[in-house]
């Protein structure tokens, strides 16, 4: 199947050569900007803020039909429910994966490029063919639909640039092969259109001289250069004087072209030779669409431009390829600087690039340069970065026509400097890098479907460096592709090109070693104390872990780090997160001497306990949103100090870590990660109390906490004797060592698995006595969750009116207190009394407005439970068809998490299902899941959101979203 786009008028799209209906106008604007993003993800709210920039925007379901539309569109064969390939779904937006030359602007794009290519070469004829295909594909304003709608705007003005620039290439060629004649005419019109593009005028004023007209070229040049007085207050540029002299004098070169040959408006200097010493690419160029278009747009705008990004990132290749687009007449030049010592020889270096036969001094250099249209790139300048500086702002000040292209792993930090900060390449990009460098060394093997997740995880474990990735790649012929991976942790010997000579590239190591090299000493002493971080850090943790004799002020060390790209900033963040590719991570980690490292590793396990404790106090209130995605950015790290702190004997200090997280693990669901690491610190920790001898509090405490949290992960797992097992464990060490606070939370959750695992009597006592206990410390929170279980067993036991006055008791003080847990666990649970007591509208009511006021990020299995409840309650108000759809989406988003309603629920989950299926009957049933389960976490809330009052409609309980 082939589809084609075209935007260069109005917007219209092609399946196999057939028009498709793209729908109304804003079901367009979507695909229109899809197009405009030219293959990047753009997220929902930003689509429906673009779209709908004229009004108020209606719900997300409607961008969600107006995407199923579009794709049913575009891709008419695709199977009900298979995967889209062209618009598809990437994280929180959509991106629309065509091919570039399905785009015609795009097509457009290269043409005009390919064209400057081919008039710099002297081929008249070519240029004239590739120009004539792309400007046919104008059918009228690109964009034309869309023209003023905010995701075109720079679009439409690119495009119109580069449309005028066409023009003038095609015209600049035709007097290239003699016909100037023919372009007179052109040429008045191109002039009228834009009258303040210089090249027009040129190209005019050549042509008429050429047909003997010289009074009249030499008119247009005064006309130009009055229209450009009034107009802009400037002056012209040096090309057009030249041209004035040239006619002036009736220089030979402005003569007609006897053969097909380079347009001559610009006769090069003597002293500057008319070639271009840019090497020939060596392999494909693959991936970097999107960096490369915005490095050739800034080149357009800014007149020095300097692509940073870490070592091995690509920069060059980058700049290389931006360079080769470029149209300038004289040049581009590439200027090498990695092998250059002395900062004094950079203009020297710039001269000899250039084939100057006399190297002349700065100021020299800038004269000769002055008058010219080139682009000097200077590679690899972050070693001499004080005297490229100097030399590069001599030269961007010698003349409008002259660009200049840095490349280095920190900017110049000069007066007009626009920069490109190049980051890894994502993972499809990495992937096809991969694939592309093995096909050449090993032709005929491909990458396979089967060998994808190996190469995927490969080149994550590689940080998506470029470098890396080539290496990699070069070992294919004597290792597999799983060998390479599983050597990573030897990486450095891995990475080797094998080249003797030295080049800075030829092994990861190396151009790790080379940037730091460059450091300042506190700049070493720092990079290596941030190697114990894994997965990032923010600048608090940086300063606790970093903070030393050699950095007593750490933030100006780490943005000199930043500038010198040896530490990635994330962007978005707030408070701004840091974080250092894997390599780069090794590397310092290879630095930091054994005493170091302990101390560092000391200082970061001190810092993350900091913090879980402190998020320990907030995950259960209004604010645990805030604090649950923070636990979850440091996953990472807490693997890491885990880790550190059991290799160094700190058993106390795991078991603390880890009975800080035990609301972390439980309601993220994360059973594995709870499982092994209390257990862990668990056996640690027993070692270290068997030691102890008298001084056993602290540890037994600390033993209880961690118990919390493997008995919350051993419910998630379905084994409720096994949590019984340590809940009870847990009370009775609160009991000897007196912890009254920890034993009423520990007997208030052995209550409830003793419930759970049907021993209903025992349980009944069990939340007694955890009642008792939490009166006796008067702390609501502790009182609502007792209460909570308390109700739960009193409904169990038949005792409704005694559960109704328990939960309402207790949701009154966890809402008190701020308890959102408790106030959500008391709420699911009333619902349940209400239905029992025949009221289910009520239940619809309370479970509607728990969902709507909470956001399900604080805690997705809890939230998940509410939903499920409502699916029940629903069915049972006669409304089943929804409560389908609900179940659906229940059993769908559940199973990303590891939560299952009839393993975490068995006294009514079963019941809800029943419930729903019943009313129904089968085939309705299974219709209604299948809907539900295409919905996402936001499509789950958006719909609780439009249909909350519609289920309430006549209970006298307002639904909808609070302040929360």
């Amino acid at each position: 199947m082939q589809v084609q786009f075209r935007v260069l008028g109005p917007l219209t799209a092609e399946v196999d050569g057939r028009e498709v209906d793209l729908g109304g106008r804003r079901q367009r604007a979507v695909l229109a900007s899809l197009l405009a993003a030219r293959g990047s993800t753009v997220s929902a709210e930003r689509l429906m803020s673009q779209v709908w920039s004229d009004s108020e925007p209606p719900s997300m379901a409607t961008l969600f039909g107006y995407v199923a539309t579009l794709r049913r569109a575009l891709e008419p064969g695709r199977v009900a429910r298979a995967p889209a390939r062209l618009l598809v779904r990437e994280g929180p937006g959509y991106a629309l994966r065509v091919p570039a030359e399905a785009v015609d602007a795009e097509r457009f794009t290269r043409l005009v490029t390919d064209a400057g290519r081919y008039l710099e070469r002297g081929d008249g004829g070519t240029t004239l063919r590739l120009l004539d295909e792309g400007l046919a594909l104008w059918r009228g304003q690109a964009y034309g639909d869309f023209v003023d709608a905010p995701f075109a705007v720079s679009k439409v003005a690119r495009l119109d640039a580069l449309h005028a620039v066409a023009r003038e290439l095609r015209l600049a060629a035709m007097l290239a092969v003699g016909d100037h004649a023919t372009a007179i005419g052109e040429l008045e019109a191109l002039v009228i259109e834009h009258p303040l593009r210089e090249r027009g005028w040129e190209l005019l004023a050549v042509a008429l001289y050429r047909a003997g007209r010289q009074g009249e070229a030499l008119t247009v040049l005064r006309d130009a250069r009055d229209r450009l007085a009034a107009e802009l207050g400037a002056d012209p540029g040096p090309a057009l004087l030249r041209v004035q002299q040239a006619i002036l004098h009736q220089d030979g070169s402005l003569d007609p072209p006897t053969v097909s040959a380079p347009a001559a408006a610009e006769p090069a200097a003597p002293s500057l030779p008319p070639s271009r010493n840019l090497p020939a690419a060596l392999s494909s160029f693959v991936g970097r669409r999107t960096e490369l278009a915005r490095l050739t747009g800034l080149l357009a705008e800014h007149r020095l431009v300097t692509v940073i990004g870490p070592g091995g990132v690509g920069k060059t290749r980058l700049a290389l390829e931006a360079a080769r687009t470029r149209t300038d007449p004289d040049g581009p030049w590439l200027v090498e600087l990695a092998g250059l010592r002395d900062g004094t020889l950079v203009a020297r270096a710039v001269a000899d690039a250039l084939g100057l036969p006399v190297p002349p001094g700065l100021a020299e250099l800038a004269a000769i340069l002055g008058g010219r249209h080139t682009l000097v790139v200077l590679d690899n300048a972050e070693h001499l970065l004080g005297s490229v500086a100097e030399v590069v702002a001599a030269l961007v000040a010698a003349g409008p026509g002259v660009r200049v292209l840095v490349t280095s792993r920190q900017p110049l930090g000069i007066p007009g400097e626009a920069m490109l900060e190049l980051a890894s390449l994502p993972p499809e990009d990495a992937v096809a890098l991969l694939a592309a460098r093995m096909a050449v060394i090993l032709p005929g093997s491909p990458l396979t479907e089967a060998d994808r997740p190996v190469a995927g995880q490969l080149c994550r474990e590689l940080d998506g460096l470029p470098l890396a990735i080539e290496l990699a790649a070069a070992q294919c012929r004597a290792l597999s592709l799983r060998e390479i991976a599983e050597q990573l942790d030897d990486r450095f010997a891995l990475l080797d090109s094998g080249r003797p000579d030295g080049y800075r590239h030829a092994t990861l190591e190396q151009t790790i070693e080379w940037s730091h090299h460059l450091l300042t000493p506190p700049e070493q002493w720092l990079f290596r104390q941030l190697s114990v971080f894994d997965g990032g850090f923010d600048l608090d943790a940086a300063k606790q872990v970093g903070t030393g004799p050699e950095a007593p002020r750490v933030l100006p060390v780490l943005l000199g780090l930043v500038r010198k790209s040896l530490v990635a900033v994330d962007p978005g963040t707030n408070p701004r997160r840091y974080r250092m590719l894997e390599s780069i991570r090794h590397y310092a980690v290879g630095l930091l001497p054994e005493a170091d490292r302990a101390a560092a590793r000391g200082r970061h396990q001190a810092w993350l306990l900091g913090l879980v404790e402190t998020a320990e106090q907030w995950l259960l209130t209004a604010d645990g949103a805030h604090w649950m995605q923070r636990l979850r950015r440091e996953r990472d790290n807490i693997s890491a100090a885990l880790e550190a702190a059991l290799e160094a004997g700190n058993a106390l200090g795991a078991a603390r870590i880890c009975g800080a997280l035990a609301w972390f693990w439980f309601r993220t669901g994360q059973i594995t990660e709870g499982t092994r690491w209390g257990r862990a610190a668990e056996a640690a920790l027993l070692d270290r109390i068997a030691d102890a001898g008298a001084e056993q509090g602290e540890l037994l405490l600390a033993r209880a906490r961690l118990l919390l949290a493997v008995g919350g992960v051993t419910y998630l797992t379905g084994d409720h004797a096994a949590a019984v097992a340590v809940f009870r464990t847990s009370a009775q060490l609160c009991e000897r060592v007196g912890a009254r606070d920890t034993h009423a939370t520990a007997a208030t959750y052995l209550a409830s698995m003793t419930m759970m695992s049907g021993d209903v009597p025992g349980a009944l006592t069990l939340a007694d006595q955890a009642v008792a206990l939490a009166e006796a410390i008067d702390q609501p929170g502790i009182r609502a969750e007792a209460l909570t279980v308390r109700g739960q067993i009193s409904r169990v036991c038949g005792d409704l009116d005694r559960a109704h006055r328990e939960l309402t008791e207790a949701n009154r003080l966890a809402r008190a207190c701020g308890h959102w847990w408790a106030v959500l666990s008391s709420g699911w649970a009333g619902s349940k009394v209400s239905v029992d007591q025949g009221r289910p509208e009520q239940a619809v009511a309370t479970l509607c407005a728990l969902a709507v006021e909470t956001d399900p990020g604080i805690d997705r299995a809890s939230w998940l439970a509410l939903v499920h409840s409502l699916a029940g309650a629903l069915a049972r108000t006669g409304r089943a068809g929804d409560g389908a759809v609900l179940l659906g989406t229940v059993a769908a988003l559940g199973a990303t998490i590891g939560y299952f309603p009839e393993r975490m629920d068995p006294f009514d989950a079963p019941g809800n299902t029943r419930a729903v299926r019943e009313a129904l009957g089968e085939p309705a049933y299974r219709a209604g899941l299948a809907e539900g389960a295409r919905l996402g976490w936001a499509e789950l809330v958006t719909l609780l959101r439009r249909r909350a009052d519609t289920w309430c409609d006549g209970v006298g309980v307002a639904v909808g979203p609070t302040a929360r």
